[in-house]
This record gives structure tokens, C-alpha cells and sequence, in this order.
């Protein structure tokens, strides 16, 4: 704005005597036009909405008689209830809507109150002035708004993320749960992995970044969406996800596909229900191992549980057993055309004409196979009760092949 002309100084004194007027106007149309303030207190917004109308005409004819726009200091109060509605939840469109509902009932009102043609023409010729006023003051709250609603954010994340820390390693969650106003409960353990990192979720020692970042930020924004009662510990490596048990298990596996799809990477939940709290540092464990399991034998996307992975889960452990099922293959170890017509008879339910036709030979050849791998092991595959050794015994290989 340029040194007002006088025109502009008396429109800026006839705007100053309507000022509790126009206020009501405004307020009318606000809760008009704007449901998100409709639904507020009436009392709350005679005392408030009103008050910032009155101040926010105020300043507009203070700035039209100095001839000049709003300053930073100008915009102090209206910064403030930016703030404030960022932290009462008020959705960002509505408030800029009442800037713009507030001064077209504020234009109206004072157009129906101008009586002269003199009066009419200097409320025109305010109108550069008025758009001004607005390009300056929509944008500072908006700002405002938006890193109140960021700082807002980090603190609800940081929050979320030590009391998910305290609960996952068995630590007192109460204080802090309350603290941020977090109801607790039983969760699903989630495990997360994605395919591009080098380590266990959870595990201490380093990744590799690879398509890690991607797919972190996808899932930030699908737990998000899963639930807002859900709580990470979430980095490039993985991490670590507790969804309230009030969220069906398919919705919850629903989020993992699309969390892969998203990313573009396999993504690997290893999951266990935690009744209580006190079960969850033990559910975790049981859930980083299954993920620690799916992801090194290869599995596709998804959530596995135990059911999933139960006998892969126990011949993961070091003991006899183990050690005794490897042993038992060993003889095969530089026969590979015998550990393949094994695998393929057992996949194939002991049908040794199936498993011959997958392996493209003869019948004769399969079962000279198999009587060859009864000699060297000392263990018939054919026998009813020397299979399912067989079968134990290329899982635990299968573990050990693949590191686990």
C-alpha cells in the first residue's frame, strides 16, 4: 500500500465504527459456511470467533489508514490461533476458509451500509487493498498452522515410538503411556523386513540402505492408515510395529501387500499376538525370529506366524536333533540327483509315479533312487515311519543352506 489518499483514511474510520456488526456477519457466515466451526461451543465461539473478527477488521482499517500492508508483528494474535486450532485438530482448509467466508460477510455487510455514492466508490477502491491484506495474512497462518501440525506430528512419533521401545523391551510403560494419553492393550507383533536390507529386524548389526528408505516411508503412512493407535519403532532397517488386536489380523495383512506393492520390494511381518503387555517382549522375539526365518528361506510378501513356520522355527535352534538330521543327509551331500528325487517324492506325497514325471525320468530310475539313498543313509524313504525323518531332515538342511 502507498500513503493513503483521504478517501481511504475515511473508509478506514466508517469501517472502524461498524466493527461489532461486521463481526457478527462474520460470525454468521462462519458457522455458515464452515462446519468444522459450526459444531464448536457457542460459547467458545461467541467469545473467541468474534473477539478475532473484531481484532482482524481492526487491523485491516489500522493498515488502510497507515497506507501499508501487514508486517510480521502484525500477524502475532492470528499466528497464535493458527496454533491453537492446529493443535485442537481444526483442519487447515477450514481455517483459511474463514479468512476468506469472514471477509466476504465483512464486504457484504459494509456494502449494504454504504448510503452514498461517494461511500460505495471508496469501498471499491479499497478492494486492491483488501486482496493484498489476504495474500499476506492466508499465507503466514497457513505456514504457522502447518509447522504446528509438523512439530505436532514429530512429538506424537517420537512419543509413540519410546513407549513402543519400552514395551518391546519389557520396561515400566505405564507412566508414559498415560503421559500421552495411550490406552494399552493387547497388540499383533509385527516383525518387519523388506528384502533390500542386510539385517534382522531388530538386529543390532548394519544394513544396507538399499530399497530400504521407500519402502520405511510406506510403511509410516500404512500403519498410519491401519490404525492411529498403532505404535513403531520403524528405521532403514526395519522395525519393529504393535497394532491394537482390535484390528482384524486381515487388515493387518492387507497393509503388508500394499506396503510391498508400494515400495516395490518383498516385505516380510513376522507376527504373535500379545494378550497383555507383559507377553509382548517375548511375542516380539517370537516374531523377529519367524521374520529372521520367512525372509532368509525366501518367502514371498506377506505376514507369517507360527503355524506358518513351526517346524522351520524349532530346526533353527542348535541341539542333537538337528545335528542328528543333518547328519543324516550328509551321505547325499555330492549326490545331487538323489536329494532332488527325494524332494520331489516327498512333495509329491509318496506318489512315485508323480514324482518321476516331475523329475522327467523313468520310474525304474526314481525308485533305483531311492533305493540307493536307503543304502548310503541307512533310513528307507519308503517306509512309513522313516519319511517324515526325511522330510525333518530337509528342513533343517534348508535352514542350514540358507544360513539360518
Amino acid at each position: 500500500m502507498s500513503n493513503p489518499p483521504e478517501d481511504q483514511a475515511a473508509f478506514a474510520e466508517f469501517l472502524a465504527t461498524h466493527l461489532p456488526e461486521a463481526a457478527r456477519e462474520i460470525l454468521a457466515a462462519v458457522v455458515r459456511s464452515v462446519p468444522d466451526y459450526g459444531q464448536l461451543p457457542r460459547d467458545l465461539l461467541e467469545r473467541d470467533v468474534i473477539h478475532r473478527a473484531e481484532e482482524n477488521l481492526r487491523l485491516f482499517a489500522r493498515l488502510l489508514g497507515e497506507g501499508r500492508e501487514p508486517q510480521a508483528g502484525d500477524l502475532d494474535d492470528m499466528v497464535a490461533v493458527a496454533v491453537r486450532r492446529a493443535r485442537e485438530g481444526v483442519p487447515l482448509d477450514a481455517v483459511l476458509a474463514v479468512y476468506h467466508q469472514g471477509a466476504l460477510a465483512a464486504w457484504n455487510f459494509l456494502a449494504a451500509q454504504a448510503r452514498t455514492e461517494h461511500e460505495r466508490e471508496e469501498l471499491l477502491r479499497a478492494v486492491p487493498q483488501l486482496l493484498r491484506y489476504l495474500g499476506v495474512v492466508i499465507p503466514g497462518v497457513a505456514g504457522s498452522y502447518l509447522r504446528e501440525r509438523q512439530d505436532l506430528h514429530r512429538e506424537q512419533w517420537e512419543a509413540k515410538r519410546a513407549l513402543a521401545q519400552a514395551l518391546l523391551q519389557g520396561k515400566p510403560a505405564e507412566l508414559l503411556a498415560d503421559r500421552f494419553g495411550i490406552a494399552l492393550g493387547g497388540y499383533h507383533v509385527l516383525a518387519l523386513r523388506t528384502a533390500g536390507t542386510a539385517t534382522a529386524v531388530g538386529d543390532a548389526r548394519p544394513a544396507a540402505v538399499g530399497d530400504a528408505r521407500p519402502a520405511m516411508r510406506v510403511i509410516h503412512r500404512e500403519v498410519d492408515a491401519l490404525s492411529p493407535l498403532a505404535l513403531t519403532v520403524l528405521d532403514r532397517a526395519g522395525g519393529w510395529v504393535l497394532v491394537p488386536v482390535s484390528e482384524p489380523a486381515a487388515r493387518v495383512d492387507a497393509a503388508v501387500v500394499r506396503i510391498a506393492a508400494a515400495a516395490g520390494v518383498r516385505v516380510i511381518a513376522g507376527t504373535a499376538t500379545a494378550a497383555t503387555v507383559s507377553e509382548i517382549p517375548a511375542r516380539g522375539e517370537e516374531a523377529g525370529e519367524i521374520a529372521r526365518l520367512a525372509l532368509g528361506l525366501g518367502r514371498p510378501t506377506g505376514v507369517y506366524r507360527m503355524a506358518d513356520l513351526a517346524l522351520q522355527y524349532q530346526f533353527a535352534r542348535p541341539g542333537p536333533a538337528r545335528a542328528w538330521l543333518l547328519g543324516l543327509l550328509a551321505p547325499l551331500a555330492r549326490h545331487q540327483h538323489l536329494m532332488a528325487a527325494l524332494r520331489a517324492y516327498l512333495a509329491c506325497d509318496h506318489n512315485r509315479v508323480a514324482a518321476a514325471e516331475s523329475l522327467v525320468v523313468h520310474r525304474n530310475t526314481l525308485n533305483y533312487r531311492l533305493n540307493r539313498i536307503a543304502a548310503l543313509t541307512g533310513y528307507d524313504p519308503g517306509r512309513s515311519e522313516h519319511a517324515p525323518l526325511f522330510a525333518a531332515a530337509l528342513t533343517a538342511f534348508d535352514l542350514s543352506a540358507a544360513g539360518l
